[in-house]
């Protein structure tokens, strides 16, 4: 099999065929239709000609004259010079001619051969060939009172008629090539307006990336919605569809009946793409990236991808965590030598009642920080995260105070140890970076519990937030840090989104304290 033409010229040949087939039969109609239409209208003429001369006075007086001939070819020449009708030719009840254009042929027998039903009282048209030739006539009995007395016959030669029908066939000549040229420009032009809709590519090319991006599509473990211009889904595949219930209608539905959360239609009307954002979906926590499908600058819709929490997106969050407890223990260690070296220090100095006096004071302190966390924190991951903090603390001079009034038993199912530890772990870094210019370092934790939310707060005694910085806190990459990222504050505010909390804060020049409540709701 040969290679296929291309698309072009499939499309310049189908568009050239359809269109040059109807014109040829739209004038091959309009021809022999205006044919037959101008021949009965010349037909109609010479009739209405025949049988207003049949019914003259003047005629009717000439058949009883003493030379019919001369009187009726006086009045037939009248009415030819008027009616510019080829031959006015008037006969008696004999078929002989009282008049003629040719003089020579008056008297003679009427030829044709189609005047018999004139001459039997009717009126009628024909074709015939007389002695001129060819010719359309019209025929009309001559009556004197109820006795007919002759018939008058009046005709147009067929050559004069094609001489007229040339004439007009002349515009159709110049009509024909020039609706034939733009027929071939306008073919050219959509087959090259088609070619350039799709890209250049063929119709081959167009299948085979339809089929992979099907199977692309059903393949990838992310989701993917894709919504037109007007917000509707237009794609979905099976890994998005998982997350509805079974049977679900997607296509051709409003993005916000499936997803009354969804940012896609700000991504359309704003074409600024939104990364690496939590969203629920009937249950399911998954993270979002959402981008503005443009074509030559024009948005043709959006897409969505959604990655679900699964075994990586866990581990992330994971790491996410471990990194806060290693950072933390990191301080804890280094704390440790420092008071280690420091035993060492009394014990080579013989110095032992220092010694033990300096143990029991640590060992004193340790054991009762851990135990208030043992014993009113229930989460292994949290009291990690805070007795490193609280190492970290001392390290850097800072009073961390952990409130007494401190309890958390468990935590909701869409906010884990793990989020908690992003939350809280954020929260205290800022504070430490809030106190560390100050004389009075001071940061205060209160984690509560009741049966309907659990609160966090941390308050440090800095300089509060600037005025201007205020309304930016939560905005993704902003920072008021010299080599900071500006994804904390951000990145916490998306997982409390997510667990359906809130997190507001109060600042003032003596301070800042921020505040997260996680709705929940204890057996």
């Amino acid at each position: 099999m040969g290679k296929p033409l291309p698309l072009r010229v499939r499309v310049f040949i189908t568009t050239a065929i359809s269109s040059l087939i109807p014109l040829i039969l739209a004038m091959s109609i309009l021809h022999f239709s205006f044919i037959n239409s101008f021949e009965q209208q010349i037909a109609t003429q010479a009739l209405d000609i025949a049988t207003l001369a049949a019914q003259r006075e003047d005629v009717k007086a000439g058949y009883f004259s003493e030379t019919p001939a001369l009187h009726l070819q006086s009045i037939a020449e009248e009415i030819r010079q008027n009616t510019h009708a080829a031959f006015i030719v008037f006969i008696d009840r004999d078929g002989k001619r009282h008049s003629h254009p040719n003089a020579t042929l008056i008297g003679l027998p009427f030829t044709g051969g189609d005047e018999g039903l004139a001459l039997q009282g009717q009126s009628y048209t024909s074709k015939a060939i007389g002695i001129s030739g060819p010719s359309i006539r019209a025929f009309a009995p001559i009556f004197n009172g109820s006795q007919q007395i002759g018939a008058v016959a009046v005709g147009y030669f067929e050559p004069g008629i094609s001489l007229t029908l040339s004439k007009i066939y002349k515009i159709f000549y110049l009509v024909i090539p020039i609706s034939f040229l733009l027929i071939l420009f306008f073919s050219i032009l959509l087959a090259n307006n088609i070619k350039n809709l799709i890209f250049g590519m063929e119709p081959i090319e167009i299948a085979t990336l339809l089929k992979e991006r099907d199977c692309m599509l059903q393949s990838v473990k992310e989701g993917i919605i894709a919504i037109d211009q007007n917000c509707k889904v237009t794609v979905v595949n099976q890994a998005a569809q998982n997350l509805f219930p079974l049977g679900t209608k997607f296509i051709g539905r409003h993005i916000s009946e499936l997803i009354p959360d969804s940012q896609l239609p700000l991504v359309l009307n704003t074409q600024q793409p939104l990364a690496d954002e939590q969203l629920l979906i009937n249950g399911n926590i998954v993270l979002t990236n959402r981008h503005a499908l443009v074509i030559k600058k024009k948005v043709m819709g959006a897409i969505a991808t959604f990655r679900p929490l699964t075994e990586v997106s866990h581990i992330a969050e994971e790491l996410t965590g471990v990194r806060k407890i290693v950072e933390a223990l990191r301080a804890r260690t280094h704390e440790f030598l420092n008071k280690l070296h420091v035993i060492s220090g009394l014990i080579q100095l013989e110095a032992y009642d220092e010694a033990k006096s300096y143990i029991s004071t640590i060992t004193l302190k340790e054991q009762s920080l851990v135990s208030f966390l043992i014993v009113n924190i229930h989460c292994s991951a949290v009291v990690g995260l805070l007795t490193g903090k609280a190492s970290e603390a001392q390290e850097k001079q800072i009073n961390l105070v952990i409130d007494t009034k401190s309890r958390l038993l468990a935590l909701p199912e869409y906010f884990d140890e793990h989020a908690l530890i992003v939350v809280l772990g954020n929260l205290i870094e800022n504070a430490f970076d809030a106190v560390a210019d100050q004389t009075n370092r001071l940061v205060q934790v209160l984690i509560k519990q009741s049966p309907q939310d659990i609160c966090l707060e941390v308050q440090d005694s800095g300089t509060g937030i600037p005025i201007e910085y205020r309304q930016r806190v939560f905005e993704a990459g902003f920072t008021s840090k010299e080599h900071g990222q500006g994804f904390g504050l951000p990145n916490c505010k998306n997982r409390i989104d997510v667990a359906g909390g809130m997190i507001t804060f109060d600042t003032t020049d003596h301070g800042s304290i921020f505040r997260v409540i996680i709705p929940y709701n204890l057996p």
